[in-house]
Protein backbone atom coordinates (compact mmCIF):
# COMPACT_ATOMS: atom_id res chain seq x y z
CA UNK A 1 0.00 0.00 0.00
CA UNK A 2 2.91 2.33 0.70
CA UNK A 3 4.41 1.82 -2.12
CA UNK A 4 1.38 2.73 -4.52
CA UNK A 5 0.52 5.91 -2.15
CA UNK A 6 4.13 7.03 -3.05
CA UNK A 7 3.10 5.80 -6.85
CA UNK A 8 0.66 8.38 -6.22
CA UNK A 9 2.24 10.95 -5.08
CA UNK A 10 5.18 11.07 -7.67
CA UNK A 11 2.77 11.20 -10.36
CA UNK A 12 0.78 14.15 -8.73
CA UNK A 13 4.24 15.88 -8.44
CA UNK A 14 5.08 15.04 -11.96
CA UNK A 15 2.13 15.11 -13.85
CA UNK A 16 0.80 18.28 -11.67
CA UNK A 17 -2.46 19.12 -11.13
CA UNK A 18 -5.20 17.43 -13.81
CA UNK A 19 -6.79 19.82 -16.74
CA UNK A 20 -10.80 20.20 -16.63
CA UNK A 21 -10.66 17.59 -19.65
CA UNK A 22 -8.60 15.25 -17.41
CA UNK A 23 -11.06 15.17 -14.91
CA UNK A 24 -13.83 14.97 -16.98
CA UNK A 25 -12.03 11.55 -18.49
CA UNK A 26 -11.36 9.71 -15.36
CA UNK A 27 -15.54 10.69 -14.68
CA UNK A 28 -16.45 9.37 -18.08
CA UNK A 29 -14.37 5.97 -17.18
CA UNK A 30 -16.43 5.40 -13.79
CA UNK A 31 -19.19 5.47 -15.79
CA UNK A 32 -18.00 2.96 -18.52
CA UNK A 33 -17.04 0.37 -15.66
CA UNK A 34 -20.19 0.77 -14.32
CA UNK A 35 -22.28 0.28 -17.44
CA UNK A 36 -20.38 -2.41 -18.73
CA UNK A 37 -20.08 -4.43 -15.15
CA UNK A 38 -23.27 -3.95 -14.19
CA UNK A 39 -24.47 -7.45 -14.87
CA UNK A 40 -21.59 -8.79 -12.98
CA UNK A 41 -22.36 -6.17 -10.36
CA UNK A 42 -26.00 -7.87 -9.40
CA UNK A 43 -24.33 -11.70 -9.70
CA UNK A 44 -21.62 -10.21 -7.31
CA UNK A 45 -23.83 -8.86 -4.85
CA UNK A 46 -26.34 -11.80 -5.07
CA UNK A 47 -23.54 -14.06 -3.94
CA UNK A 48 -22.75 -11.90 -1.12
CA UNK A 49 -26.05 -11.73 0.42
CA UNK A 50 -27.67 -14.78 -0.61
CA UNK A 51 -30.60 -12.87 -1.76
CA UNK A 52 -30.09 -8.59 -3.33
CA UNK A 53 -33.17 -7.38 -4.93
CA UNK A 54 -31.99 -6.77 -8.63
CA UNK A 55 -33.81 -3.63 -9.30
CA UNK A 56 -32.88 -2.14 -5.74
CA UNK A 57 -28.90 -3.02 -7.38
CA UNK A 58 -29.77 -1.12 -10.55
CA UNK A 59 -31.14 1.63 -8.86
CA UNK A 60 -29.45 2.20 -5.71
CA UNK A 61 -25.79 1.44 -6.47
CA UNK A 62 -25.13 1.61 -10.08
CA UNK A 63 -27.86 4.14 -11.08
CA UNK A 64 -27.37 6.32 -8.50
CA UNK A 65 -23.66 6.06 -8.84
CA UNK A 66 -23.95 7.09 -12.67
CA UNK A 67 -26.48 9.81 -11.99
CA UNK A 68 -24.25 11.60 -9.70
CA UNK A 69 -21.05 11.65 -11.81
CA UNK A 70 -23.33 12.47 -14.78
CA UNK A 71 -24.15 15.55 -12.58
CA UNK A 72 -20.62 16.51 -12.02
CA UNK A 73 -19.78 16.38 -15.34
CA UNK A 74 -22.53 18.86 -16.08
CA UNK A 75 -20.96 21.24 -13.18
CA UNK A 76 -17.27 20.56 -13.07
CA UNK A 77 -16.36 23.82 -14.84
CA UNK A 78 -18.30 26.23 -13.11
CA UNK A 79 -16.94 24.66 -9.81
CA UNK A 80 -13.60 24.76 -11.17
CA UNK A 81 -13.12 28.19 -11.58
CA UNK A 82 -11.52 30.32 -9.03
CA UNK A 83 -13.73 33.22 -6.86
CA UNK A 84 -12.76 36.57 -6.53
CA UNK A 85 -12.86 38.44 -3.83
CA UNK A 86 -12.62 41.96 -3.21
CA UNK A 87 -9.32 42.94 -1.53
CA UNK A 88 -8.67 44.84 1.74
CA UNK A 89 -7.98 48.51 2.34
CA UNK A 90 -9.36 49.13 -1.26
CA UNK A 91 -6.27 47.77 -2.43
CA UNK A 92 -8.20 46.25 -5.38
CA UNK A 93 -8.71 50.18 -7.23
CA UNK A 94 -4.56 50.20 -7.05
CA UNK A 95 -4.64 46.75 -9.14
CA UNK A 96 -4.28 44.60 -6.32
CA UNK A 97 -6.50 40.97 -6.61
CA UNK A 98 -7.33 38.26 -4.53
CA UNK A 99 -9.34 34.97 -5.58
CA UNK A 100 -9.71 31.76 -3.62
CA UNK A 101 -9.03 29.01 -5.94
CA UNK A 102 -9.90 25.28 -5.54
CA UNK A 103 -6.84 22.69 -5.97
CA UNK A 104 -6.26 19.28 -5.54
CA UNK A 105 -5.40 17.38 -2.04
CA UNK A 106 -3.84 14.77 -3.60
CA UNK A 107 -4.33 11.36 -2.77
CA UNK A 108 -7.92 10.42 -1.17
CA UNK A 109 -8.50 7.09 0.84
CA UNK A 110 -12.08 5.67 0.90
CA UNK A 111 -12.79 3.32 3.39
CA UNK A 112 -16.23 1.60 2.19
CA UNK A 113 -19.08 -0.27 3.91
CA UNK A 114 -20.75 -3.58 2.89
CA UNK A 115 -24.74 -2.10 2.46
CA UNK A 116 -24.07 -0.43 -0.71
CA UNK A 117 -20.21 -1.59 -1.76
CA UNK A 118 -20.43 -0.17 -5.20
CA UNK A 119 -22.43 3.14 -4.29
CA UNK A 120 -20.08 4.19 -1.25
CA UNK A 121 -17.44 3.84 -3.38
CA UNK A 122 -18.57 5.56 -6.55
CA UNK A 123 -21.06 8.37 -4.82
CA UNK A 124 -17.43 10.19 -2.95
CA UNK A 125 -15.42 8.99 -6.44
CA UNK A 126 -17.10 11.82 -8.15
CA UNK A 127 -16.23 14.87 -6.04
CA UNK A 128 -12.61 13.32 -5.20
CA UNK A 129 -11.85 12.81 -8.93
CA UNK A 130 -13.48 16.27 -9.60
CA UNK A 131 -11.21 17.69 -7.25
CA UNK A 132 -8.49 16.80 -9.50
CA UNK A 133 -7.19 13.96 -7.00
CA UNK A 134 -5.98 10.31 -6.94
CA UNK A 135 -7.69 7.23 -5.32
CA UNK A 136 -6.82 4.63 -3.34
CA UNK A 137 -9.85 2.41 -2.02
CA UNK A 138 -10.52 -0.33 0.24
CA UNK A 139 -14.05 -2.11 -0.15
CA UNK A 140 -15.72 -4.34 2.97
CA UNK A 141 -14.33 -7.95 3.59
CA UNK A 142 -18.06 -8.50 3.99
CA UNK A 143 -19.18 -8.37 0.30
CA UNK A 144 -16.22 -10.02 -0.71
CA UNK A 145 -17.14 -11.18 -4.18
CA UNK A 146 -18.10 -7.51 -5.10
CA UNK A 147 -15.18 -6.46 -3.60
CA UNK A 148 -13.00 -8.41 -6.11
CA UNK A 149 -15.04 -7.10 -9.06
CA UNK A 150 -14.69 -3.62 -7.98
CA UNK A 151 -10.66 -4.21 -7.75
CA UNK A 152 -10.76 -6.00 -11.55
CA UNK A 153 -12.90 -3.80 -13.14
CA UNK A 154 -10.69 -0.25 -11.86
CA UNK A 155 -7.11 -2.23 -13.09
CA UNK A 156 -9.07 -2.31 -16.23
CA UNK A 157 -10.10 1.22 -16.18
CA UNK A 158 -7.80 2.96 -14.06
CA UNK A 159 -3.47 2.72 -13.55
CA UNK A 160 -2.42 1.94 -10.03
CA UNK A 161 -0.99 5.30 -10.07
CA UNK A 162 -4.58 7.06 -10.25
CA UNK A 163 -6.95 4.97 -8.90
CA UNK A 164 -6.17 1.53 -6.60
CA UNK A 165 -8.39 -1.00 -4.68
CA UNK A 166 -7.23 -2.87 -1.75
CA UNK A 167 -9.06 -5.88 -0.18
CA UNK A 168 -8.66 -7.25 3.27
CA UNK A 169 -10.23 -7.78 6.51
CA UNK A 170 -9.15 -5.26 10.11
CA UNK A 171 -5.67 -6.21 9.89
CA UNK A 172 -5.29 -3.96 5.88
CA UNK A 173 -8.12 -1.34 7.77
CA UNK A 174 -5.62 -0.62 10.38
CA UNK A 175 -2.91 -0.33 7.57
CA UNK A 176 -4.42 1.81 5.18
CA UNK A 177 -5.90 4.11 7.84
CA UNK A 178 -2.03 4.44 8.74
CA UNK A 179 -0.93 5.88 5.93
CA UNK A 180 0.34 9.86 5.51
CA UNK A 181 -2.97 10.18 2.78
CA UNK A 182 -3.84 13.47 2.18
CA UNK A 183 -7.47 12.83 2.92
CA UNK A 184 -9.37 10.13 4.45
CA UNK A 185 -12.87 9.15 3.86
CA UNK A 186 -14.81 7.00 5.93
CA UNK A 187 -17.99 5.51 6.04
CA UNK A 188 -19.38 3.00 8.86
CA UNK A 189 -19.78 2.61 12.61
CA UNK A 190 -19.02 5.22 15.18
CA UNK A 191 -16.98 2.78 17.35
CA UNK A 192 -14.94 2.14 14.20
CA UNK A 193 -14.87 5.59 13.59
CA UNK A 194 -12.96 6.35 16.98
CA UNK A 195 -9.96 4.13 16.14
CA UNK A 196 -10.13 5.41 12.63
CA UNK A 197 -9.66 9.06 12.99
CA UNK A 198 -6.75 8.00 15.93
CA UNK A 199 -5.07 6.52 13.06
CA UNK A 200 -4.91 9.20 10.79
CA UNK A 201 -4.21 11.59 13.44
CA UNK A 202 -0.53 9.91 13.76
CA UNK A 203 0.18 11.10 10.31
CA UNK A 204 -2.52 14.79 10.57
CA UNK A 205 -4.58 13.00 7.98
CA UNK A 206 -8.11 14.93 8.02
CA UNK A 207 -11.20 12.61 7.59
CA UNK A 208 -14.66 13.21 6.55
CA UNK A 209 -17.01 10.98 8.37
CA UNK A 210 -20.29 9.46 7.45
CA UNK A 211 -21.52 7.67 10.76
CA UNK A 212 -24.98 6.49 10.28
CA UNK A 213 -27.20 6.69 13.53
CA UNK A 214 -30.90 6.41 15.13
CA UNK A 215 -32.63 8.34 12.38
CA UNK A 216 -36.14 9.24 13.89
CA UNK A 217 -39.51 9.74 12.12
CA UNK A 218 -42.04 11.80 13.57
CA UNK A 219 -45.36 11.88 12.45
CA UNK A 220 -47.64 14.73 13.12
CA UNK A 221 -51.67 14.26 13.82
CA UNK A 222 -52.59 16.02 10.65
CA UNK A 223 -50.54 13.66 8.16
CA UNK A 224 -51.94 10.99 5.98
CA UNK A 225 -50.83 7.92 7.37
CA UNK A 226 -51.58 5.87 3.93
CA UNK A 227 -49.17 8.14 2.09
CA UNK A 228 -46.65 7.95 5.20
CA UNK A 229 -47.07 4.38 5.09
CA UNK A 230 -45.82 3.57 1.51
CA UNK A 231 -42.88 6.19 2.12
CA UNK A 232 -41.53 4.55 5.00
CA UNK A 233 -41.83 1.12 3.84
CA UNK A 234 -40.23 2.19 0.33
CA UNK A 235 -37.17 3.08 2.24
CA UNK A 236 -37.52 0.64 5.48
CA UNK A 237 -37.79 -2.24 3.23
CA UNK A 238 -34.91 -0.58 0.64
CA UNK A 239 -32.11 -3.62 1.55
CA UNK A 240 -33.74 -4.70 4.50
CA UNK A 241 -33.39 -1.38 6.04
CA UNK A 242 -29.16 -1.95 5.88
CA UNK A 243 -29.57 1.89 4.98
CA UNK A 244 -27.40 4.38 7.58
CA UNK A 245 -30.78 6.70 6.47
CA UNK A 246 -33.11 4.15 6.84
CA UNK A 247 -35.77 5.68 9.32
CA UNK A 248 -34.74 3.75 12.75
CA UNK A 249 -38.10 4.61 14.90
CA UNK A 250 -41.20 6.23 14.62
CA UNK A 251 -42.68 9.04 17.06
CA UNK A 252 -46.42 9.33 16.52
CA UNK A 253 -49.50 11.17 18.28
CA UNK A 254 -50.62 8.65 21.25
CA UNK A 255 -53.69 6.94 19.34
CA UNK A 256 -52.67 6.81 16.06
CA UNK A 257 -50.36 3.66 16.29
CA UNK A 258 -52.52 0.74 15.27
CA UNK A 259 -53.72 2.68 12.48
CA UNK A 260 -50.78 3.29 11.17
CA UNK A 261 -49.53 -0.38 11.70
CA UNK A 262 -52.38 -1.66 9.43
CA UNK A 263 -51.05 0.66 6.29
CA UNK A 264 -47.67 -0.50 7.05
CA UNK A 265 -48.66 -3.93 7.06
CA UNK A 266 -51.01 -3.51 3.88
CA UNK A 267 -48.24 -1.61 2.25
CA UNK A 268 -45.71 -3.90 3.01
CA UNK A 269 -47.99 -6.92 1.52
CA UNK A 270 -48.43 -4.71 -1.60
CA UNK A 271 -44.81 -4.26 -2.08
CA UNK A 272 -44.07 -7.61 -1.22
CA UNK A 273 -46.45 -10.74 -2.02
CA UNK A 274 -46.22 -14.34 -2.11
CA UNK A 275 -45.10 -13.85 -5.57
CA UNK A 276 -42.35 -11.16 -5.37
CA UNK A 277 -40.31 -12.49 -2.04
CA UNK A 278 -37.07 -12.49 -4.23
CA UNK A 279 -37.40 -8.49 -4.55
CA UNK A 280 -36.69 -8.40 -0.68
CA UNK A 281 -33.03 -8.46 -0.15
CA UNK A 282 -31.41 -10.34 2.87
CA UNK A 283 -29.24 -9.77 5.59
CA UNK A 284 -25.76 -9.39 4.61
CA UNK A 285 -24.29 -12.43 6.42
CA UNK A 286 -24.80 -14.79 9.67
CA UNK A 287 -23.87 -12.47 11.83
CA UNK A 288 -26.09 -9.71 11.14
CA UNK A 289 -29.18 -12.00 10.86
CA UNK A 290 -28.16 -12.99 14.23
CA UNK A 291 -27.80 -9.65 15.61
CA UNK A 292 -31.49 -8.71 14.44
CA UNK A 293 -32.72 -11.66 16.64
CA UNK A 294 -30.67 -11.01 19.45
CA UNK A 295 -32.21 -7.58 19.49
CA UNK A 296 -35.66 -9.16 18.94
CA UNK A 297 -34.96 -11.38 21.97
CA UNK A 298 -34.19 -8.72 23.95
CA UNK A 299 -37.15 -6.10 22.91
CA UNK A 300 -39.61 -9.02 23.88
CA UNK A 301 -38.05 -9.94 27.33
CA UNK A 302 -37.86 -6.39 28.42
CA UNK A 303 -41.91 -5.49 27.03
CA UNK A 304 -41.87 -4.66 23.47
CA UNK A 305 -44.78 -6.30 21.60
CA UNK A 306 -43.53 -7.33 17.87
CA UNK A 307 -45.91 -6.95 14.56
CA UNK A 308 -44.50 -9.32 11.82
CA UNK A 309 -45.73 -7.39 8.38
CA UNK A 310 -44.60 -10.58 6.51
CA UNK A 311 -44.43 -14.34 6.80
CA UNK A 312 -41.44 -15.07 4.52
CA UNK A 313 -38.53 -15.38 7.05
CA UNK A 314 -35.72 -17.69 5.76
CA UNK A 315 -32.68 -18.78 8.11
CA UNK A 316 -31.51 -20.58 5.23
CA UNK A 317 -31.12 -17.09 3.22
CA UNK A 318 -30.83 -14.67 5.92
CA UNK A 319 -34.26 -13.26 5.48
CA UNK A 320 -36.00 -11.41 7.99
CA UNK A 321 -39.39 -9.78 6.76
CA UNK A 322 -40.24 -6.26 8.14
CA UNK A 323 -41.33 -6.01 11.91
CA UNK A 324 -43.27 -3.41 14.13
CA UNK A 325 -42.21 -3.22 18.06
CA UNK A 326 -44.28 -1.46 20.37
CA UNK A 327 -43.93 -0.57 23.60
CA UNK A 328 -40.07 0.19 23.46
CA UNK A 329 -38.05 1.58 26.02
CA UNK A 330 -34.39 3.19 26.19
CA UNK A 331 -33.25 -0.23 28.05
CA UNK A 332 -33.89 -1.99 24.76
CA UNK A 333 -30.65 -3.05 22.69
CA UNK A 334 -32.97 -1.58 19.98
CA UNK A 335 -33.51 1.94 20.93
CA UNK A 336 -29.91 1.86 22.00
CA UNK A 337 -28.17 0.81 18.66
CA UNK A 338 -28.47 1.75 15.15
CA UNK A 339 -30.52 -0.77 14.39
CA UNK A 340 -29.40 -1.27 10.46
CA UNK A 341 -32.06 -3.60 9.67
CA UNK A 342 -35.51 -4.59 9.37
CA UNK A 343 -37.06 -3.77 12.83
CA UNK A 344 -39.08 -0.35 13.46
CA UNK A 345 -40.00 0.26 16.86
CA UNK A 346 -43.00 3.20 17.28
CA UNK A 347 -43.13 5.45 20.51
CA UNK A 348 -46.01 7.58 21.06
CA UNK A 349 -46.25 11.18 22.14
CA UNK A 350 -48.79 13.20 23.59
CA UNK A 351 -47.49 16.79 22.53
CA UNK A 352 -44.77 17.34 19.54
CA UNK A 353 -42.13 19.02 22.56
CA UNK A 354 -42.32 15.58 23.51
CA UNK A 355 -40.69 13.85 20.86
CA UNK A 356 -38.19 16.73 19.66
CA UNK A 357 -37.53 16.79 23.11
CA UNK A 358 -36.31 12.94 22.78
CA UNK A 359 -34.68 13.61 19.70
CA UNK A 360 -32.72 16.11 21.60
CA UNK A 361 -31.67 14.04 24.05
CA UNK A 362 -30.18 11.48 22.16
CA UNK A 363 -27.25 11.37 19.35
CA UNK A 364 -28.04 13.43 16.28
CA UNK A 365 -28.58 11.80 13.69
CA UNK A 366 -27.77 11.43 10.12
CA UNK A 367 -31.38 11.56 8.65
CA UNK A 368 -34.26 13.12 10.61
CA UNK A 369 -37.95 13.12 8.83
CA UNK A 370 -40.92 14.44 9.59
CA UNK A 371 -44.62 13.72 8.22
CA UNK A 372 -47.37 16.59 8.82
CA UNK A 373 -48.26 19.67 6.67
CA UNK A 374 -48.59 22.54 8.83
CA UNK A 375 -45.76 24.92 8.07
CA UNK A 376 -45.23 26.25 11.98
CA UNK A 377 -45.13 22.30 12.91
CA UNK A 378 -42.44 21.79 10.17
CA UNK A 379 -40.32 24.52 11.22
CA UNK A 380 -40.81 23.67 14.85
CA UNK A 381 -38.83 20.17 14.17
CA UNK A 382 -36.14 21.45 12.00
CA UNK A 383 -35.33 24.94 14.28
CA UNK A 384 -35.25 22.62 17.16
CA UNK A 385 -33.22 19.92 16.36
CA UNK A 386 -29.92 19.19 15.28
CA UNK A 387 -29.51 16.51 12.35
CA UNK A 388 -27.80 15.96 9.19
CA UNK A 389 -29.97 16.34 6.93
CA UNK A 390 -33.53 16.80 7.08
CA UNK A 391 -36.79 14.97 4.77
CA UNK A 392 -40.07 16.38 5.36
CA UNK A 393 -42.77 14.19 4.25
CA UNK A 394 -40.89 11.38 3.44
CA UNK A 395 -37.68 9.63 4.15
CA UNK A 396 -34.17 9.76 2.92
CA UNK A 397 -35.01 11.84 -0.20
CA UNK A 398 -32.42 14.65 0.77
CA UNK A 399 -29.77 12.39 -0.03
CA UNK A 400 -31.28 12.38 -3.84
CA UNK A 401 -30.72 15.73 -4.56
CA UNK A 402 -27.69 15.86 -6.39
CA UNK A 403 -27.36 19.78 -5.46
CA UNK A 404 -27.43 19.04 -1.62
CA UNK A 405 -24.36 17.62 0.23
CA UNK A 406 -24.47 14.74 2.51
CA UNK A 407 -23.18 14.29 5.59
CA UNK A 408 -23.37 14.29 9.04
CA UNK A 409 -23.15 16.22 12.29
CA UNK A 410 -21.08 15.20 16.02
CA UNK A 411 -22.04 11.58 16.31
CA UNK A 412 -23.31 11.15 12.83
CA UNK A 413 -20.20 12.41 11.48
CA UNK A 414 -18.54 15.29 9.35
CA UNK A 415 -18.16 16.74 6.17
CA UNK A 416 -19.72 16.04 3.29
CA UNK A 417 -19.63 14.84 -0.73
CA UNK A 418 -22.06 15.00 -3.63
CA UNK A 419 -22.49 18.33 -5.51
CA UNK A 420 -20.67 21.38 -5.13
CA UNK A 421 -20.12 21.20 -1.55
CA UNK A 422 -18.75 17.45 -2.08
CA UNK A 423 -15.97 19.00 -4.78
CA UNK A 424 -15.08 21.49 -2.59
CA UNK A 425 -14.57 19.19 0.77
CA UNK A 426 -12.30 17.42 -0.73
CA UNK A 427 -10.25 20.50 -2.28
CA UNK A 428 -7.81 22.80 -0.92
CA UNK A 429 -8.91 25.79 -1.15
CA UNK A 430 -6.17 28.49 -1.93
CA UNK A 431 -6.00 31.77 -0.78
CA UNK A 432 -4.13 33.99 -3.61
CA UNK A 433 -3.42 37.55 -3.52
CA UNK A 434 -1.83 39.33 -6.10
CA UNK A 435 -0.33 42.36 -4.86
CA UNK A 436 -0.24 45.97 -6.45
CA UNK A 437 2.77 47.74 -7.89
CA UNK A 438 1.80 50.62 -6.16
CA UNK A 439 3.17 51.25 -2.46
CA UNK A 440 1.90 54.40 -1.94
CA UNK A 441 0.04 53.06 0.47
CA UNK A 442 1.39 49.78 1.77
CA UNK A 443 4.91 51.63 1.93
CA UNK A 444 3.62 53.56 5.23
CA UNK A 445 3.33 50.12 7.12
CA UNK A 446 6.95 49.60 6.90
CA UNK A 447 9.91 50.90 8.84
CA UNK A 448 10.76 54.07 9.45
CA UNK A 449 6.87 54.90 10.82
CA UNK A 450 5.93 58.39 10.94
CA UNK A 451 2.68 60.37 11.47
CA UNK A 452 1.55 58.55 8.57
CA UNK A 453 1.65 55.17 9.74
CA UNK A 454 -0.35 56.47 12.72
CA UNK A 455 -3.02 57.95 10.26
CA UNK A 456 -3.41 55.16 8.22
CA UNK A 457 -3.68 52.51 11.53
CA UNK A 458 -6.46 54.47 12.33
CA UNK A 459 -8.15 53.78 8.90
CA UNK A 460 -7.43 50.35 9.07
CA UNK A 461 -9.62 49.87 11.94
CA UNK A 462 -12.16 50.80 10.15
CA UNK A 463 -11.85 49.13 6.64
CA UNK A 464 -12.24 45.22 5.76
Amino acid sequence: MRETLELQKKAFITNGQPSYNQRIDSLKRCIALLETHDTQIIEALNEDYKNRSETEIMTSEIVQSIRNLNFTIKNLKKWMKPSRRASSFMADMLGSKAVLQPSPLGTVGIIAPWNFPIGMIFYPTASILAAGNRIMAKPSEFTPNTANLIKEAVGKYFDESEFAVFLGGPEVGSEFTALPLDHLLYTGSGNIAKKVVANAAKNLVPTTLELGGKSPTIIASDANLELVAKRIMFVKTLNAGQICLSPDYIMIKKGSEQKLIEELKKVFNTFYPENNAADYTSMVNDHHHDRMQEYLLDAKNKGADVVNLGDFDSSEKNTITTKVLLNVNDNMRVMQEEIFGPLLPIMVYEDLSEAVSYVNNHDHPLGLYFFGNKKSEQNYVINNTRSGGVTINDTMFHLMQSRLPFGGVGPSGYGYYHGHEGFLNFSNLRSIYYQTNSDSIFGMLRPPRSKPFELLSKVMKKLS
